[in-house]
């Protein structure tokens, strides 16, 4: 049996992600007034757990994205888009559903692997790819908030140079008090454990996915607001020390 190379796995991995966006966009396309939005968002309501949140969702990119910071949608995991598809009645969107488990199954420890790989070692995405994704997601004629910081928010651009350093020195220091630490980053418990049981033999890796899960919730503002809880984390967390080297690092 011939053997399936890295470069192939990893261009069977790319074009997932590729599928992946445009089974998003196939649901969203499938939305034609306000009352299919509602019906998406009751459809998971219970999953969510949080009517609050699900209130302040206006628009089906909005919907994706709170799916996506709980973990309860993925690349990996794209069951919940067979509920849109279900509510909308789309018949496009459950075949190209069904095409994408069929692919994602007969290739998931590779496909796995990689997403894996990207999550632990840098953003799964670049900036430029979010700033795509973000635009596609959201509908025509919609105003669109900048995603490149003025060249006046200094703390913005030193934050997207000194990321990976922040990250690697959090990575070395914030050790088993790991989930205290996530705690007062607002990550849920349920998605510790997540982490945790994806990564038992490596802390390092439980520790950068909690940072990025909760730098994930600010994905649609400036990194201001994720600075401040992060700050504040470690300040609960008793590190002033660390706290003190990350305001360091963005002076």
């Amino acid at each position: 049996m011939e053997r399936i190379s890295v470069q192939d796995h990893r261009a069977v991995y790319e074009q997932m992600c590729k599928d992946y966006l445009n089974l998003k966009l196939l649901a969203q396309n499938a939305l034609h007034d306000r009352e299919h939005l509602v019906r998406c968002k009751q459809s998971v309501r219970e999953e969510v757990y949080s009517c609050r949140k699900l209130s302040r969702v206006t628009a089906f990119d909005q919907l994706v994205v709170l799916l996506e910071h709980r973990n309860l949608l993925s690349l990996l995991k794209p069951d919940l888009i067979e509920r849109f598809a279900l509510v909308l009645d789309a018949k496009d969107v459950a075949c190209a559903l069904k095409s994408y488990r069929s692919m994602l199954s007969s290739q998931y420890a590779a496909i796995r692997r990689f997403h894996l790989e990207d999550l632990r070692h840098r953003d799964r995405r670049t900036l430029l790819e979010k700033e795509v994704e973000k635009i596609k997601l959201h509908e025509a004629g919609d105003p669109l908030v900048p995603l490149v910081p003025s060249p006046t928010n200094t703390k913005h651009d030193r934050y997207l140079q000194q990321r990976d350093n922040i990250y690697s020195l959090l990575q070395q220091e914030i050790g088993k008090q790991w989930k205290v630490f996530g705690r007062f980053l607002n990550v849920s418990p349920a998605t510790m454990e997540e982490i945790e049981e994806r990564n038992r033999q490596d802390l390092k890796t439980r520790i950068y996915e909690v940072l990025q899960c909760a730098e994930m919730q600010f994905a649609n503002e400036t990194p201001d607001r994720f600075i401040a809880i992060l700050l504040k984390a470690l300040e609960n967390s008793r590190r002033k020390d660390l706290k003190r080297k990350i305001e360091s690092m963005l002076q």
